[in-house]
């Protein structure tokens, strides 16, 4: 869809992945943890997939799970998104050693 976009491969590529966990290991509790993680597309497969190329953006956890309303814990990751992709962010790049707009 964005083919000015893709062609420079400074642009961040990102995937947000969630789910649902009971971090005591037994089911009956009334505790649910949700781990929200960002994935780095511009990496191939077998690296993004790795432990130190995950963005953990935020844990929802409580006593109940967020179910329909996870857009509430959501709204502030979508919002600085949504800055990303609107305006950009001025950031260093050391092989060329001058500023762009990411």
């Amino acid at each position: 869809m964005y083919p000015e976009f893709r062609s420079d491969p400074r642009n961040l590529r990102l995937s947000l992945a969630t789910d649902e966990m009971n971090p005591y290991g037994n089911l009956s509790r009334k505790h649910s943890s949700r781990p929200v993680l960002l994935f780095i597309y511009n990496f191939s497969y077998w690296l993004r997939m790795k432990r130190k190329y995950m963005m953990l953006s935020m844990m929802i956890s409580g006593p109940r799970r967020p179910g329909n309303d996870i857009d509430v814990y959501l709204s502030p990751l979508i919002e600085d998104l949504r800055l990303l992709w609107d305006e950009g962010v001025e950031v260093f790049d050391a092989h060329e050693k001058a500023n762009f707009n990411l």
